[in-house]
């Protein structure tokens, strides 16, 4: 499903983030990308969702040279695309229904499909019957869960979760990993990047290292001396 061919990029001329790393990831795979704060966890899926483009080398994505797409192209790709931020992303005045209903709105889905996209969503990651609650209101979790359902919202067949626990206690970081291991076992590609060592060991799956500008596979013990 994703595939990174030799890609470069750098930043204000500066030394690259990337040089000539490539990597794959398989459709159905849960995978996590890791390394130190910087090292270019978040580069990398912005240029999975064409926010970037690499300065060298191809970003393939269910076949598909994603530098290439032309802005109609930008825009179905990202409706492919369920993306889960550290800091939540959500509208905090709308209430948690607004926010998930936006990308089906975005979309054009008519009124009453959304409000039973929206109900199941909810159900999904444990807010039903929470959906005309303002988003202020909100623990952090639950911010996070909002903002889960709202990835889930046009049945993406890739989530992208960035830092997802980076601003959770412990108790509420393994609920959202068993959250995501739910929906990977539904069919969804799963990709987590992520610097906290204590998930990929409680949550086993196929690590990825960023180190020294390059992508790595790794064991446990190598991505926590990473």
């Amino acid at each position: 499903m994703i595939e990174l061919k030799g890609v470069s990029k750098s930043y204000q001329r500066k030394l690259p983030v990337l040089d000539r790393a490539s990597a794959a990831i398989g459709k159905g795979e849960f995978a996590y990308l890791t390394g130190v704060s910087g090292a270019g966890k978040t580069t990398v899926f912005r240029l999975l969702l064409r926010v970037e483009r690499p300065d060298a080398g191809a970003v393939i994505l269910n076949g598909e040279d994603v530098g290439r797409l032309n802005p109609d192209g930008r825009a179905r790709l990202r409706r492919g695309i369920g993306m889960v931020f550290q800091d939540y992303r959500l509208l905090p005045q709308e209430t948690v229904t607004d926010n998930v209903a936006l990308p089906l709105r975005i979309a054009g889905t008519p009124d009453a499909r959304i409000r039973r996209v929206v109900e199941d969503k909810l159900k999904q990651v444990g807010l039903g019957g929470r959906g005309g609650e303002r988003v202020v209101t909100l623990s952090g979790g639950e911010k996070q869960l909002a903002s889960i359902a709202r990835a889930l919202a046009l049945n993406p067949p890739l989530l992208l979760a960035d830092e997802p626990t980076g601003n959770l206690d412990q108790a509420m970081a393994f609920r959202i990993m068993e959250l995501l291991r739910e929906i990977h076992a539904e069919g969804c590609t799963v990709v987590v990047a992520t610097h906290d060592v204590s998930l990929i060991r409680n949550f086993r799956a196929r690590t990825l290292l960023i180190r020294e500008r390059q992508i790595h596979e790794v064991r446990l013990v190598e991505a926590q001396a990473g």
